[in-house]
C-alpha cells in the first residue's frame, strides 16, 4: 500500500454543506458497511451522520484529534474534491489537522497551485473512469453494474429502491 496506513476509516457524510446527498443517512451507512464487509483494514465511521446540522471536515478532524491525541491523520480525497478545497469552510484548520492526499481521477487534473498545492500529497492510482453519479445513472436506467458495485451493496440499493427516480 502506497501510504502504509494501519487502517482506513470511511467517514459517511452527514449533511455536507457543499453537496446534496442522494439517499437517507442510515441507508448510506448501510451501503458503506456492506461495501467493506470482511475487509479488516477498512472501518466505517458514522460520526457525521450522528451530528446535527451541516458537517464540516475541520470539525470531524478536530473531534478525531481530541479522541485520539498523537494519531497522525491522513485525509484522502479525489482530485476533483481537492480542486474545490479553496471553497471549503475552515480549510486551513482542516489542513493543519491532517495530511491531505489527493488521489488521481480520470478527467481531473490538478488545478491547484502555490502554497495549497504544496500542502497536498498526490497519489497516483489505476484510473477507473467511473463516478458515483455514473453508477447511480446506470442503476436508474437498468444497466449492468455487476463488478462495479459489490453484490451486497447492490442488494441494498434494490431493497431500498434507490436511484429509481430520475431526480435521485
Amino acid at each position: 500500500m502506497a501510504l502504509q496506513l494501519d487502517e482506513v476509516r470511511l467517514v459517511v457524510a452527514g449533511d455536507p454543506w457543499m453537496k446534496e446527498t442522494t439517499s437517507p443517512a442510515d441507508v448510506r451507512v448501510g451501503l458503506v458497511r456492506a461495501a467493506v464487509a470482511g475487509n479488516p483494514h477498512l472501518d466505517v465511521d458514522d460520526r457525521e451522520v450522528r451530528r446535527d446540522g451541516p458537517t464540516y471536515t475541520a470539525d470531524t478532524l478536530e473531534q478525531l484529534t481530541v479522541e485520539e491525541p498523537g494519531t497522525g491523520w491522513w485525509f484522502i480525497l479525489g482530485m476533483d474534491a481537492a480542486n474545490a478545497l479553496p471553497r471549503w469552510d475552515r480549510m486551513e484548520a482542516a489542513l493543519d489537522l491532517a495530511t491531505f492526499v489527493a488521489v488521481s481521477r480520470p478527467g481531473h487534473d490538478p488545478a491547484l497551485d502555490g502554497a495549497l498545492a504544496e500542502r497536498l500529497e498526490r497519489l497516483e492510482v489505476p484510473l477507473i473512469d467511473v463516478s458515483s453519479s455514473q453508477l447511480r445513472g446506470r442503476v436508474q436506467r437498468g444497466e449492468a453494474v455487476r463488478y462495479l458495485i459489490p453484490d451486497a451493496v447492490l442488494a441494498l440499493i434494490d431493497e431500498h429502491g434507490l436511484y429509481a427516480d430520475p431526480h435521485d
